[in-house]
């Protein structure tokens, strides 16, 4: 049913994005993703530096002894989960493809809570960042004030998940969850003792990290802050050949708003696989009330979802190879020589393969 759902939405972002192109002028659009030219270059560049940022993020919520891996097999897997997000409502699977991915090659428990804080500690920072967008909006940009309202209601509206979260986790919900299923007579647990306590374990380390690793705790929130300072570098890449003559001050404050508006956007229809027209017509709109043509910022999302789908592509073909490549290599009983494969490839077929 949830499928069926998902392809509903699917479709209607669809007859959105159509119907925007039936009304707009499509050669028009057409020249105008054309006239970005090298500039999507730089844009690519943007997204592919925000990806290295992150990866290093994330292995700093871990213990370096209970890393078993380089940074080239992190960057794989979170490359392959973050494409897999891009394509699933929730944005959720990714997370789960990255802790099968690198099973055995990170301590159990510390790849879970770093999985756990990274997305905890990602959606906090969007939450503070989609706030900057309505103060920008007050000192540099003649938007209507009820939609100036409307984006602070929102972006404060946001923090309400971020909230429930943090009660999640101080809670110990890993536990609490565990001990319901085990006590569900239609669950069966293999072993539930054993994962009720590896589920404790796993809050206490997380309640425990900011007074253990606060250091730690500080620099991963600013490179996520980095992150997001990148993606909204990257709209101005795409929006300086659009918009020539424009104050480079006044295209950084458009950037940042729109970069406010996209979070607003996938929060808000997350249920939508990747905002497939709502995001485009939601930026059109944008460009109407900030009194430029709305087909410039139909078209700048277009260039946006094409920078997407390459890196969603090459995301869903690196989550394919290492899904495949480990099942080659015991079908082979090729295990042996994967054992001594050079630090920095990816092996898993230790994780992978049974025991005898």
């Amino acid at each position: 049913m949830r499928r069926f759902f998902n392809l509903i939405f699917m479709l209607v972002g669809l007859v959105v994005l159509v119907v925007l192109l039936v009304r707009l002028d499509t050669e028009e659009v057409a020249d105008r993703m054309i006239q970005v030219g090298w500039f999507f270059v730089v844009a690519f560049a943007c997204y592919v530096v925000g990806l290295l940022i992150s990866v290093f993020a994330w292995r700093r919520l871990i213990d370096p002894e209970a890393i078993h891996a380089g940074y080239g097999p992190f960057l794989a897997t979170f490359w392959a989960g973050h494409a897999i997000n891009q394509l699933t409502p929730t944005a959720s699977m990714g997370e789960v493809l990255k802790g099968t991915i690198l099973k055995g090659r990170v301590e159990g428990e510390q790849l879970v809570v770093s999985i756990i804080l990274f997305s905890f500690l990602s959606t906090l920072i969007g939450a503070f960042f989609m706030l900057i967008g309505p103060i920008v909006c007050l000192v540099m940009l003649d938007l209507p004030m009820p939609v100036v309202l409307g984006l602070f209601g929102a972006a404060l509206v946001a923090f309400v998940p971020v909230g429930l979260q943090f009660f999640l986790l101080r809670w110990g919900v890993a536990s609490k969850v565990i001990w319901l299923l085990s006590r569900l007579p239609l669950i069966k647990l293999k072993n539930p003792e054993k994962l009720l306590d590896r589920a404790r374990n796993v809050d206490k380390r997380i309640r425990t990290f900011a007074s253990q690793r606060p250091g730690d705790l500080v620099m991963v929130s600013a490179l996520l802050l980095a992150t997001k300072i990148l993606q909204t570098i990257e709209v101005c890449f795409i929006l300086w050949p659009l918009l020539p003559g424009v104050d480079l001050g006044f295209l950084a404050a458009i950037a940042l708003l729109i970069q406010t508006a996209t979070q607003l956007i996938i929060w808000a229809l997350t249920f939508v696989p990747g905002q497939v027209g709502v995001q485009e017509g939601g930026t059109a709109l944008l460009f109407q009330w900030l009194g430029f043509d709305p087909l410039i910022g139909f078209s700048m999302e277009l260039v946006r979802r094409v920078r997407r789908l390459l890196g969603v592509s090459i995301g869903v073909a690196i989550g394919s190879w290492l899904g495949i490549r480990p099942l080659r290599q015991v079908v082979a009983g090729d295990t042996e020589e994967a054992d001594t494969e050079q630090e920095g490839q990816i092996d898993l077929s230790k994780s992978d393969a049974p025991e005898r």
